[in-house]
């Protein structure tokens, strides 16, 4: 499947959704629905935003580009949108102009609950993106994984994660750095001026073309200690658990009670309850969070971020379920050392601590 052909597919899905809602058009206006509708496109200017600087119009034999001058030139040069079916309405910033179309439904309450049904299970132009996406995701995170060195603040690890995943056309949406004893009292360890003395967690949540992968990878400077690699095998089997677990026409809430039981094995029982657990991926870090007794299906061609945590340890990468099992996109490097974790006689290959 082509760009194209993925945007006439998406169009036909909002053909439907207008029908069943009754309007004439619906008005994508969010970063992550417009470059879901484009195949890619990028809407953002301002990173504090979930609003793009242009806007989507989708009638049922029309996707029009709502936009001002400011970024007509650019699209037009650039995005090749005219080249896919769009047409553009561009008008001086100062004019503000809205369509004015009929009934008109935009993206946000219970119709963005539609339009995130749609956005969630991946077209395979899409999925490939996303492999994609995420080999670039991890070469990112690893590169600046290794350039750690003592006396690095978290500020300097974060700085290098970003620059490593904009050298790769990328985003960093999430950069999180926690080093030594943070990591133990932080779950969302925000970077800080702290300097590394011998422990890192970083995470990173990287965007391109409006997909997003997640991933955690964790290094020490030094001999790593016994109790730091026992506590990674327990989540990383609570991990991997997981992941098998996520297969096509069960339940969120069914996993998540595997989930809880896989914690109850590694006698971590009450640790799922201090962090979420992750979930559906793809347009957004995480589509939802997953909570007990989620009565959502998952679907073939869905991705997902799980996320154990227990004290001082974490492990996360994003998964790509297909009709018989899961690939994981965010897979470590050959040259990153790794686990390999048995659930149900199926060996699952989870990173383990970069020693420095």
């Amino acid at each position: 499947m082509n760009r194209l052909e993925e945007i006439n597919a998406k169009h036909e899905q909002i053909r439907a959704l207008l029908n069943a809602h009754k309007a004439d058009a619906l008005w994508l206006r969010r970063i992550n629905n417009i470059a879901w509708i484009t195949a890619g496109a990028d809407a953002s200017i301002a990173v504090n935003t979930d609003m793009g600087a242009y806007s989507v119009l989708v009638t049922v034999d029309k996707l029009i580009v709502y936009t001002s001058n400011i970024e007509h030139t650019r699209l037009y040069a650039e995005e090749g949108l005219e080249e896919l079916g769009f047409e553009y309405h561009a008008s001086h910033w100062y004019a503000g102009d809205q369509p004015d179309t009929g009934t008109i439904i935009t993206d946000d309450g219970a119709v963005e609950d539609d339009i995130q049904r749609l956005r969630m299970i991946l077209s395979e132009s899409e999925q490939q993106r996303l492999r994609t996406l995420g080999r670039d995701a991890t070469a990112a995170l690893e590169e600046s994984a290794r350039a750690v060195r003592p006396g690095d603040t978290e500020f300097d690890i974060a700085a290098r994660t970003d620059a490593c995943c904009r050298a790769l056309g990328g985003v960093a949406v999430v950069n999180l750095i926690g080093t030594d004893e943070r990591i133990s009292q932080f779950r969302h360890p925000l970077p800080t001026f702290k300097r590394l003395e011998k422990y890192a967690m970083l995470v990173v949540c990287m965007r391109r073309e409006g997909l997003i992968v997640s991933a955690t990878r964790l290094a020490h400077i030094g001999d790593i200690p016994d109790s730091l690699s026992e506590k990674l095998r327990r989540v990383s089997t609570v991990d991997a658990t997981t992941m098998v677990a996520t297969k096509p026409g069960r339940t969120l809430g069914d996993i998540f009670f595997d989930l809880q039981d896989a914690y109850a094995e590694q006698n971590e029982s009450d640790q799922w309850a201090y962090h979420h657990q992750g979930g559906p991926a793809g347009y957004k870090p995480r589509e939802r969070i997953v909570t007990p007794g989620d009565p959502t299906v998952v679907h073939t061609g869905q991705a997902f971020a799980w996320n154990p945590s227990i004290v001082g340890c974490k492990a996360e990468d994003t998964i790509l379920v297909g009709e018989s099992g899961f690939e994981i996109v965010t897979d470590a490097s050959d040259q990153w050392p790794a686990l390999n974790i048995n659930v149900d006689g199926q060996s699952v290959r989870r990173p383990s601590i970069l020693q420095l």
